[in-house]
């Protein structure tokens, strides 16, 4: 009886472990996703990508808007400042969740963008992004 409970407590953290794990090539291959939708400062591809619900820090002004606020949000700073160039500086992961730190360069300066991810029925969505001056 008492093996019985270990290998079962044992095969449910196992499973606990392993559905929370995301492989690096899923994030990888989100990032680059990503990477192309800054460069290209689409706002209703970003939207695809979002929580329902995310917090965003815009230039200091900072709220949890639903996705479609979000977008209309991220559509009027991509409006104000053309995107040039965008590239990730810096990444990780643990467990469930994920973070992107990159450098957003547009036609009037560049911002410090933070993109924090979590899985979520084994989906990959943005609960948090940041866009900051430099």
């Amino acid at each position: 009886m008492k093996s019985r409970m270990i290998t079962l407590v044992a095969t449910i953290a196992i499973a606990i472990g392993f559905s929370s794990f995301i492989p690096r090539a899923s994030t990888d291959s989100f990032l680059e996703t990503i990477t192309k939708i800054f460069k290209e400062g689409n706002s209703s591809e970003l939207a695809k990508h979002l929580n329902p619900t995310v917090e965003l820090e815009l230039l200091e002004e900072e709220n949890i808007y639903s996705k479609a606020q979000a977008e209309l949000l991220l559509k009027d700073f991509f409006n104000r400042n053309k995107p040039t160039s965008f590239r990730i500086n810096h990444q990780g992961n643990k467990g469930s969740t994920s973070f992107a730190i990159g450098t957003l360069v547009t036609q009037s300066g560049s911002y410090r963008v933070s993109v924090f991810m979590k899985t979520d029925k084994s989906k990959l969505l943005i609960h948090q992004l940041r866009i900051e001056h430099s």
